[in-house]
């Protein structure tokens, strides 16, 4: 049992490729121009630049020796006791909830 494809198959199948290729390069010029003025422009960035892109050595910074004996640390927060308020239920009745 053969398999045969329509013959509008052939013809639409090579004007597919031709219509996606077309796209695919108007696609491409329409983005050269602005991806080649980004180039120059970066490439002009890093040529203004006066100082090179290596990582800075960072200096030893002050460090006090120690901290003065009398000054304790501080709580980084404060404890606030939480008070229970009673409400108006009764707390007695043995009743079941009504919608459980």
């Amino acid at each position: 049992m053969q398999s045969r494809f329509h013959p509008l198959f052939y013809v639409i199948l090579p004007l597919a490729v031709l219509g996606f290729a077309s796209q695919f390069e108007t696609i491409w010029r329409s983005m050269l121009l602005p991806l080649a003025i980004i180039a120059v422009l970066f490439v002009l960035f890093l040529a203004t630049q006066k100082r090179s892109f290596r990582p800075r050595v960072s200096r030893t910074s002050y460090r006090p020796a120690s901290r003065p004996a009398d000054r304790k640390p501080r709580p980084k927060s404060k404890t606030v006791p939480f008070k229970v308020i009673e409400g108006r239920k009764n707390r007695g009745d043995e009743e079941p909830p009504r919608y459980h």
